[in-house]
């Protein structure tokens, strides 16, 4: 920790990865409160009051009963929670235990799901895929509610181990028939479309999962592979992979490995631990990963601090970028990286800028500061953006493009050049970036 610089930079870092960019207000605050403060206000949220979003989200009246509906309701929590972290988590998990609605075909049962992963978005990751095994519509997408003695299906045996829990190389093909044998009789009951557990259906023999034997159910084998070291090495490496960087050094995870595993697999002492890491502000993390298509979409909306509901636009704009949430495209979640940039989705990146800077307020953008001229309104909307460090050629063609002699817009011009440069930083290579 003695070697973090904590400034506006890390400020800005931490809630780019721990929720979906901060606002001016935001950084101000991490800054004047220090790392340990800002990290506990993210990762502790019940104590942050969200009322002004459910009283949004009430007068959005969405219907949550079409799938548009539950796309424009999570959109819009994750666009304006004051509880950033909260719907980082519960987007991640959505990524880790993906399900999508193409094959579930029952938006309640996706809602249903999402309103799992937010209540244990840092909770205890057992307990949680405990649940998940009983969530219809996991039971759905991998066929479990299929699984009889006489008929194992090992779709979800097998994705809990290698997905889910353990990762590829931690695990038998015997610990997988183990484990689909454990799930037999794990359904959906016709009359409620609930979780039902069919004990004639079940099989009761003798199993053998991760070298202990004994007649194991469901939470058996979740309960042996969560207590096992590849399960606190498998989710240690992805949730730092998740929040900070790609490939990262064994020793890293190896520390991080320990604090989840002694806090009982506690999702919120693994995230706290990797948020207040050297690693997390090193400048192997910082700016190093490429926004998604949901990061780039929610970030825009949040930074700029656009008000009314830009949901639907986004809806549309996510759809074309090939990352809609309650869709990934199959149960190893979306890609990563480079493969969201290509030309087809930058074109959209920057149809999706238009969109949201035309309903921006540059006033609001640049409230409190100091703007006297055009390298200053420049600065400063770097800043709020980011902050973003970009080489002088592009600054000096923002600042030309603001104005040629320097100075600033009439009062009739300032908002169009406003809106105009906020497109520009949005369109720049470096705000890809995450």
């Amino acid at each position: 920790m003695a070697s973090i610089v904590w400034d506006r930079r890390a400020a800005a870092h931490l809630y780019r990865r721990a929720g979906f960019g901060a606002t001016p207000e935001e950084t101000d605050r991490a800054v004047d409160e220090g790392m340990e403060a800002s990290v506990a206000r993210l990762v502790d949220y019940e104590s942050i009051d969200d009322s002004a979003l459910e009283q949004r989200l009430a007068r959005a009246r969405i219907d949550p009963t079409t799938f548009v509906g539950i796309l424009r309701w999570w959109l819009l929590r994750m666009m304006y929670t004051a509880r950033p972290l909260e719907e980082r988590m519960t987007f991640l998990l959505h990524d880790h235990f993906a399900t999508s609605a193409f094959k579930v075909q029952d938006p309640g049962w996706m809602l249903q799901q999402n309103e799992l992963l937010r209540r244990y978005a840092l909770g205890d990751l057992t307990e949680l895929t405990i649940e998940i095994s009983r969530d219809p519509a996991m039971l759905v997408w991998l066929d479990n509610y299929l699984s009889r003695k006489e008929h194992p299906n090992e779709n979800y045996g097998r994705e809990l181990l290698e997905l889910f829990l353990l990762g590829h190389g931690a695990y038998s093909e015997q610990d997988v028939m183990s484990a689909t044998r454990a799930f037999t009789g794990w359904t959906i009951s016709r009359r409620t479309r609930q979780f039902t557990f069919i004990d004639a259906i079940h099989d009761h023999g003798q199993k053998t999962f991760l070298g202990q034997t004994g007649d194991w159910n469901g939470d058996d084998v979740v309960r042996i592979a969560c207590e096992s070291d590849a399960h606190a090495h498998f989710m240690a490496h992805k949730m730092f992979e998740s929040l900070a960087y790609a490939n990262p050094d064994e020793h890293v995870i190896h520390q991080l490995a320990h604090v989840y595993h002694d806090s009982g697999t506690s999702m919120r002492e693994l995230v706290r631990a990797i948020l207040t890491s050297d690693a997390f502000y090193s400048d192997a993390a910082i700016w190093a990963k490429v926004k998604s298509p949901v990061d780039h979409a929610i970030a825009s909306v949040r930074q700029l601090r656009i008000d009314g509901d830009p949901s639907r636009f986004a809806a549309s704009i996510l759809a074309y970028q090939g990352q809609v949430p309650f869709n990934p495209p199959d149960v190893d979640g979306w890609p990563s990286g480079l493969a969201w940039i290509n030309s087809g989705t930058l074109l959209g990146r920057m149809n999706y800028a238009t969109a949201v800077t035309a309903a921006s307020d540059p006033f609001v953008i640049g409230a409190g500061a100091t703007i006297g001229n055009a390298a200053e309104m420049v600065s400063v909307f770097l800043d709020r953006l980011g902050p973003i460090d970009v080489p002088h050629e592009t600054r000096a063609r923002l600042e030309g493009w603001v104005s040629p002699d320097g100075g600033l817009p009439g009062a009739g011009e300032y908002a169009a050049t406003g809106r105009g440069l906020a497109h520009l930083i949005l369109s720049l290579a470096e705000w890809q970036l995450n």
